[in-house]
Order: structure tokens, then C-alpha cells, then sequence
């Protein structure tokens, strides 16, 4: 008999057990992996450097489709708790403009260091283990969980079996079949953190293209909006800003709204001002071509997307621009607009919006309120964070909070 079983080997799950052995060295821990490795998704982070959480910590950096689980969990928590667990362990830090990294700046080190100290406390882990179901045994006031070879029995369970995104690095609805077996609610889920999708058959034109700049979405009468880099691509727009209002096309519900989606690509400079510049390029320098006047101000390729949007012929006098056009240019520059299209794909996803309802799970203690002794934490909840550290860093706080309440009771 085991005193907790955690279900996944990531950064929420390993995050408990650790924290567990720590409190208590005695605790039998088992941890349940699905995938040969261990924290494959967090050795991935932060593009391989671990981004551990953020200085701008606020409710705004979470979205969730119900309940008010992220206000209730900013107010109740700090990144102090995030690093000073990490210094804890040895693993120390850096803050790189409020992004805060470990000095290592190697996720895979993270994740192995991690890993390993588990199994110097003591925690068993089993990789390569698909667990099956979780049963209530009401008799022996504990939980059978079924693998596909074995059975194994414990008097709490740890849910952190992950979500949808990133298939490729083991995300699946595995936890969230799960916990449905068990009658516990999971919304709708949407891949979040992706790029956004144009219709827009010229965009090819830019691909590679990155700028930085102020987007915009506006959805009814929702309006959200975020600075940052802007990557262009084959057939979509990524880059940090434009990742973290993909965890809005949801409220599209499949439909399209057309022209909703608006990029600043100049926010230093106002409409006037731009204008401005550009009249007085034509006085100065009139003899130029408009593709060379554009070429020392953008990338070529993206010049070139440009022209072809403004319908203006590349070799074009800049003193032969008529004052329509020039408009036109200065329109396209100060508001960039395409219609976004939402796609049902978790294959570039990084987080899924959705999962299970937070209004089943003590905002403390993450216990589900329907089963004592079941806690669910990090991604399989409904709760998920923008770009910048802030899903490991809930994945984190779940899971210390988890061991925790357990131990408090054990």
C-alpha cells in the first residue's frame, strides 16, 4: 500500500512527489509514467531553457473556461514560492527582464536533476505505465489503480496526467478519461498557445518575416491585445503575442469573423506621423523606387507582401504616389488586418484551454470535492497560462500544494 500514487511524470507530478518526500521521507511515494522519459514536455520549455515562471504575476495570465480558480490562485500565491522551491533543490535561477530562467539554462537538466532526486528520496518511478482506471475501494479507505500489467493500491492519488497539446511530446485526453470514469466534469477542450491561422492566400509572400508590433483581436465585444515579435509563416502568424490571443478563438465557436484581427506593425509612430514621413520621402528623395523608400524600413520579403496587399507596382516612383495610396500604405502599416481561422489542432498547441471544472476542486488543497483523497493538479485542470513561465509555474504550485495537504493528513 502506497500513501500517494501519482499519475504523470511531469512537472506537476514530479513537483508532488518531491515535495512529499521532503516533508516526509518515510512517505511511500509511486510515481505512474505513460512515456519511456520522464517530463518530456518540460524538457522541451522555454524553447530547451525553462522558463520556471514570471514577475508579472497577475490573474490576467490565466484563462479558464469556468470558475475563478486563477483569481482565487494569484491572489494566494507568488513566484517566490516557484524559485525558492527550485533553490531548495539546488537549482538555481536568473531573472532575464522578469522571465526567470535556471542558470543552466537547460530544460533537460531540469528536468533530469529533478528526476533524479525523486529516486534518491526514495520515490519509485515506473515509466512505460498506461493506467487504465482509478477505482474508490470504500472498504479498504483507498484507491486501485489499474495499469495494464498491474494493479496498484494507495491511499491518495495525484491526478497530473497532462493535457491534449503537444502530442508529440506525450500529450493526450488520458487524464481526462480518467477522471470522467470517475463521473468528474471536464468542459470543452480548444488547443491554446498556437498560432493563429490567416485567410490570407499572399501571406506565403512574408513567411520568415519577424516584426515587432502591437495585434489586436476583437471578438463581439471582447477586445484583447498584446505587443511583442510577429513571425510570419507559410499560412499563419506566431510569435509570443499572437500565441497568447490564440487562447481566445475559442469564442469564435467555428465561425469566422472577418477582419478581426489587427496588427501595428509601426507603434511608435502615429497614422499622422507616418504619413508625414512618407510625404516628406516624396519631396526628399522622389526619385526613389517605393520598394527601395519600404526597403530600408522592413524586410525585403515582407515589402514585397506589402505591395502586392496595397496593389502598388514595386517599381513605382515615389513621387508618383497619389495621396490614396500613400493612405493606403500608412493604413496597412498602422493596421494590418486579416481574418483569423480557427483550427481544431493540438499539434502546435503548447497548452489546451479547458479541462477538468475547477468548481469540483478545492482551490487550496486541489482535492476533488467529489472523492477525499483524489487531487488533480497542472494542466488537467481548467486553468491555463500565456507564454512566459506561467503553466510550470501553476503546474509547480498544484503540485506542492497537493503533497502538501496530504501530508498534513498523513
Amino acid at each position: 500500500m502506497y500513501d500517494i500514487i501519482i499519475i504523470g511524470a511531469g512537472a506537476s507530478g514530479i513537483s508532488a512527489a518531491l515535495k512529499a518526500s521532503m516533508i516526509d521521507s518515510k512517505l511511500q511515494i509511486l510515481v505512474l509514467e505513460k512515456e519511456a522519459k520522464c517530463g518530456r514536455k518540460l524538457s522541451a520549455s522555454g524553447n530547451g531553457k525553462c522558463n520556471l515562471t514570471n514577475s508579472v504575476f497577475s490573474k490576467d495570465c490565466y484563462h479558464s473556461i469556468i470558475g475563478d480558480l486563477p483569481s482565487v490562485f494569484v491572489e494566494n500565491h507568488n513566484i517566490d514560492e516557484v524559485t525558492g522551491f527550485f533553490h531548495d533543490l539546488g537549482i538555481l535561477t536568473y531573472d532575464n527582464n522578469g522571465y526567470h530562467y535556471p542558470i543552466s539554462n537547460k530544460a533537460l537538466q531540469v528536468t533530469s536533476a529533478l528526476v533524479k532526486m525523486c529516486l534518491l528520496r526514495g520515490v519509485e518511478i515506473i515509466n512505460s505505465c498506461v493506467v487504465t482506471s482509478i477505482k474508490k475501494m470504500n472498504d479498504k479507505d483507498c484507491y486501485s489503480v489499474l495499469a495494464k500489467d498491474a494493479s496498484y493500491y494507495g491511499r491518495n492519488v495525484i491526478l497530473a496526467a497532462g493535457s491534449c497539446a503537444s502530442p508529440m511530446l506525450g500529450g493526450c485526453s488520458l487524464g481526462y478519461e480518467l477522471a470522467e470514469q470517475l463521473g468528474i466534469t471536464v468542459t470543452d477542450l480548444y488547443p491554446g498557445l498556437t498560432p493563429m491561422y490567416v485567410d490570407d492566400k499572399n501571406i506565403s509572400l512574408a513567411k520568415g518575416v519577424r516584426l515587432n508590433g502591437t495585434v489586436s483581436l476583437h471578438i463581439n465585444d471582447i477586445v484583447k491585445k498584446e505587443t511583442g515579435q510577429i513571425q510570419i509563416n507559410e499560412d499563419n502568424l506566431s510569435g509570443i503575442a499572437l500565441m497568447n490571443l490564440s487562447c481566445y478563438l475559442p469564442l469564435l465557436n467555428g465561425s469566422t469573423i472577418k477582419d478581426c484581427l489587427y496588427i501595428d506593425i509601426m507603434p511608435e509612430y502615429s497614422w499622422e506621423k507616418l504619413k508625414e514621413f512618407f510625404v516628406i520621402q516624396q519631396s526628399n528623395n522622389g526619385k526613389e523606387t517605393v520598394v527601395l523608400m519600404l526597403s530600408k524600413i522592413f524586410p525585403s520579403p515582407f515589402v514585397k507582401y506589402l505591395l502586392t496587399r496595397i496593389r502598388v507596382n514595386a517599381d513605382t516612383i515615389i513621387s508618383e504616389l497619389t495621396d490614396k495610396q500613400i493612405n493606403r500604405l500608412v493604413s496597412n502599416i498602422k493596421k494590418l488586418t486579416f481574418t483569423p481561422v480557427y483550427r481544431d489542432d493540438y499539434s502546435k498547441a503548447q497548452v489546451t484551454i479547458g479541462g477538468i471544472n475547477t468548481k469540483e476542486i478545492d482551490s487550496n488543497s486541489f482535492e476533488s470535492t467529489k472523492y477525499k483523497g483524489l487531487y488533480i493538479i497542472g494542466e488537467m485542470l481548467d486553468i491555463a497560462g500565456c507564454c512566459g513561465g506561467y503553466n510550470i509555474t501553476f503546474a509547480v504550485l498544484s503540485g506542492i500544494n497537493a503533497a502538501k495537504a496530504i501530508t498534513n493528513k498523513l
